[in-house]
């Protein structure tokens, strides 16, 4: 074999190791190459997190953060990793990372005091966000009043069930009404101020409706159907925060029930439904209420099981299943 041959040998393997090399320090420099023994993190920061909480999340369809989004639904997430560290408090978590992470895998077992029950499973339809998404929106729910700690995320990561597994691993079954039902039909039902539901004398969805009870814009993308035929035939199941009735007597003993709707140091407006086609709006001046108090009963009607036949409940079901954005 010729010397010169030998020499382009040994310089084609000085090339390539040299590219070997250049490659594995891109790699590291760029965080491909895992983030020190917790797995590939490459999705997961709060920066992505941000993205998935105000998007494919829905979370703000709920929830806002400080100044960021207006929904009042549930609770305000500004510091809410700070606010964790009180939390734990409470709860006997370890950690506020483990409240946290147990707050979303089961947002039934700790409930802000004046919030409903009404957080779904993200991992589960409608929302459906996979294990790598959630561990995403908790490094942004992390950043907010914490320092970003990947590593301190991930050791909770078996804890979070991926995307449609439901309980134990079983899979979850898309709901289906037991009667054919027609969104359609249930849009004129919901729009129809003269009919039997009326629900656009209260509810908004995509700014054409009442602004006195929650707006619905969205509701199909964060809430299951079963939530919706409870909440239509059982409304005082769940009241949203911010919308319980209020059991007012003027100083003139008039009785009058309804929703707060503007509270100022010397007013106050209060929504009453008086079985009209609309909401009547009373101001009253603090000097003029001898008694207020808070009632554990929605101003949403409780006898729509005798107003609406059963396919017009679903077919309004399948309407709000229908809002997605």
């Amino acid at each position: 074999m010729s010397k010169s041959f030998l020499l382009i040998i040994a310089f084609g393997a000085l090339v390539l190791g040299l590219f070997i090399g250049i490659c594995y320090y891109v790699t590291n420099l760029s965080g491909g190459g895992g983030h020190g023994g917790g797995g590939d993190t490459g999705g997961i920061s709060a920066e992505v997190g941000k993205e998935i909480y105000f998007g494919d999340g829905q979370c703000s369809t709920c929830h806002k953060v400080g100044g960021e989004g207006s929904a009042t639904r549930c609770p305000d997430h500004e510091g809410v990793f700070a606010t964790a560290f009180e939390r734990i408090k409470e709860t006997g978590d370890k950690s506020p990372m483990e409240y946290l992470v147990k707050s979303i895998v089961d947002p039934q077992a700790y409930i802000v005091k004046g919030f409903g029950k009404i957080m779904p499973k993200v991992f589960n339809p409608p929302i459906m966000l996979s294990q790598e998404k959630i561990l995403a929106v908790l490094a942004y729910l992390q950043s907010l009043g914490g320092d970003e700690d990947i590593d301190a995320i991930m050791q909770f990561k078996d804890m979070i069930p991926e995307a449609g597994g439901g309980e134990g691993g079983e899979e979850i079954k898309p709901w289906a009404p037991p009667l054919p039902a027609d969104p359609v039909a249930g849009e004129k039902l919901f729009f129809d101020i003269n009919g039997p539901a009326g629900c656009v004398k209260c509810h908004t969805i995509m700014n054409k409706g009442a602004k006195v009870c929650p707006d619905l814009t969205g509701i199909g993308a964060v809430q299951l159907p079963e939530y919706f035929v409870e909440s239509i035939l059982q409304p005082s199941a769940v009241i949203v925060n911010g919308f319980e009735t209020v059991y007012l007597v003027d100083i003139d003993g008039v009785p009058y029930s309804g929703i707060i709707k503007r509270d100022t140091e010397t007013e106050l407006d209060l929504a009453v439904d008086e079985g009209g086609s609309e909401i009547t709006i009373y101001t009253f001046g603090k000097d003029e209420i001898e008694e207020m108090a808070k009632q554990d009963v929605s101003m949403m009607p409780g006898n729509f099981s005798e107003m609406l036949s059963a396919k017009q409940l679903y077919d309004i079901v399948s309407f709000l299943v229908s809002q997605k954005s």
